[in-house]
């Protein structure tokens, strides 16, 4: 994995873990009401490895995000020049 997709997938995973620790909910607890798998969560939390956006959007929605409000958020988080290569 190259290091901006490891950038990247960790950006994903500290916004969607800030947002459900805003909201007060606890991991697990989190994970069975919503029906998402507790090592699917703890992937895409700690930004290991690449996710699946099915998995990734299930999660959005179980927070009640919107998309545009996920995406703001992403946009603050990486800087402009976040995918330059130079």
């Amino acid at each position: 994995m190259q290091a901006n997709d490891e950038k990247f997938y960790k950006a994903v995973g500290d916004i969607l873990k800030k947002k459900r620790l805003e909201k007060g909910l606890k991991f697990t607890i989190f994970c069975y009401e919503n029906d998402i798998a507790t090592s699917s969560l703890n992937v895409i939390e700690n930004g290991y490895s690449q996710a699946y956006f099915s998995k990734i959007a299930k999660v959005i929605q179980a927070l009640d995000m919107s998309y545009e409000e996920f995406g703001k958020l992403l946009d603050e988080y990486i800087s402009k020049d976040f995918f330059k290569t130079d």
